[in-house]
């Protein structure tokens, strides 16, 4: 598949180290089947908060608290430097598999997006699993965009183009919401998704060809995320939760980004294809040698760079 890569070992050599770095971080904590959620949290996001630090600098940084449908919502607005208001805009959804991670763990991808597409980028720290379960973090980020797009003139955005987006279990939740706009008759001028979870079907080969640490994400893990997120019982068959079994039809033109040593790729080409056959304007930005979560690395990762110039400069881009 990669032949410029040896053949025991698909990824590139910044992405081999951003997997290195990783595990040499969680080895500096308890193992983590061993403590307390809370304190699982606490690792994970100190384990990640060296790659959210640096990065472009903001004309403005601030939270905001709004109301959603299950209480008070924090939100986290980035506005670029030295671009003309109105700005488009773009509501992002960090990931974390529902569970884990927050605005602060994704605080430098989300400046790096403004940064580089000309967009103001509002993060929304969504209720997480368990304590909170489908459909509640889809509801915020519904309720989140909404917002933005009644306040699109005290904010000094763009209302005709506020996107969203989110990586990993956040894109699940930006492809959900878009649907529930799509009912209300409202809709994001664009949808981008990177490395995402549309569906639980894990009996795919890239789910056998990439699972495990090495490769940042294993099947083990995401079970336990779809567990954490729908709950007992939940059904596996609601497209709000499975959004790859959903009518695509009338979505906004949509982006997707594809670490091919990902778990989650066969995902991503399965929604690519459909989107497709719905008559969606899809773009399918595929990065050999990456694996899951490899945006994270652009503080010094070549490959994490070019996937951000490539989906921002997407995003630039007049739908």
């Amino acid at each position: 598949m990669h032949d410029h890569l040896p053949p025991d070992d698909e990824l590139r050599p910044d992405m081999r180290r951003f997997a290195q770095t990783l595990a040499a971080a969680y080895a500096q904590h308890p193992p983590l089947a061993s403590v307390s959620l809370n304190e699982v949290r606490r690792i994970t996001e100190a384990v990640r908060a060296p790659l959210a630090q640096g990065g472009p600098a903001m004309a403005e940084t601030r939270e905001l608290m709004i109301d959603s449908p299950h209480g008070p919502l924090r939100l986290r607005l980035h506005r670029p430097p030295a671009e003309a208001a109105p700005l488009p805009a773009l509501v992002y959804l960090h990931g974390g598999g529902w569970v884990f991670f927050s605005i602060d763990s994704h605080d430098r991808l989300m400046r790096e997006i403004a940064a580089r597409a000309g967009r103001v980028v509002i993060g929304v720290d969504y209720a997480r699993a368990p304590e909170a379960r489908f459909p509640v973090a889809l509801e915020q980020a519904t309720a989140a965009w909404r917002w933005a797009l009644g306040q699109a003139g005290a904010l000094g955005i763009d209302a005709s183009r506020i996107a969203l987006g989110g990586d990993s279990a956040g894109a699940n939740l930006a492809l959900a919401a878009a649907l529930d706009l799509r009912r209300q008759d409202l809709a994001p001028d664009a949808l981008l998704l990177n490395y995402g979870c549309f569906s639980d079907d894990d009996a795919t080969e890239s789910f056998a060809r990439y699972d495990g640490p090495r490769f940042t994400l294993a099947r083990d893990e995401m079970r336990g995320f779809w567990n954490e997120y729908l709950g007992p019982g939940g059904d596996r068959d609601d497209p709000r939760a499975m959004p790859l079994k959903a009518r695509l039809q009338g979505l906004p033109r949509c982006c997707l980004v594809v670490a091919d040593c990902d778990v989650l790729r066969d995902s991503s080409l399965a929604l690519a294809a459909r989107l497709q056959a719905a008559g969606v304007p899809t773009a399918l930005q595929r990065h050999a040698g990456a694996p899951h979560s490899f945006l994270e690395a652009v503080s010094f990762a070549e490959t994490a760079d070019a996937a951000f110039a490539q989906c921002c400069a997407w995003l630039r881009d007049a739908p």
